[in-house]
């Protein structure tokens, strides 16, 4: 009996592309939980196939847990922006240690290459918030520039 490759050995390129089409099925929220019937007819291969490869998935750590799809604007929450931050190294660990307590403030980056510092991905209530946010980042010492960009309508989503 042939042993079944494991993903622990393999890099992301050597995934095939039955383990491709589960992953953007289950990216569009289809097949997860106990909806893996769901994800087979969708994929159009047997039930005990697409579990096989989603628990291999799993253990490899590249599906690495589920969550809910949360509508932001049904909470309130219709803008979603980004914000760059330029600041000095030694404001840094106290800039980020404020961000992630600010309830608007989704994710916080530190940024490798290009012009900014961090890069922040944020959801407001109203324009108030925005300004309220900008401010208070404002006020840090050491926090040199920063620009604010607001998305329109989404195309694409993974």
């Amino acid at each position: 009996m042939e042993e079944i490759p494991r993903f622990g050995s393999r890099r992301m390129a050597d995934l095939d592309e039955l383990d491709l089409r589960i992953l953007r099925a289950m990216q569009r929220g289809v097949g997860v939980g106990p909806k893996l019937t769901e994800l087979a007819r969708e994929i159009g291969e047997p039930r005990s196939t697409v579990n096989l490869r989603v628990e291999l998935l799993e253990e490899e750590g590249v599906i690495s847990g589920y969550g809910p799809a949360i509508d932001w604007v049904k909470l309130g929450y219709p803008i979603i922006g980004y914000i760059g931050i330029v600041c000095l190294d030694e404001a840094l660990e106290g800039l980020i240690r404020l961000l992630k307590k600010e309830e608007s403030v989704a994710q916080v980056h530190e940024v490798t290459t290009g012009s900014f510092d961090l890069l922040l991905k944020c959801r407001f209530r109203d324009y108030q918030g925005i300004n309220q946010l900008r401010e208070k980042i404002l006020r840090v010492e050491g926090v040199k520039d920063m620009d604010i960009w607001l998305l329109g309508p989404c195309h694409k989503e993974e």
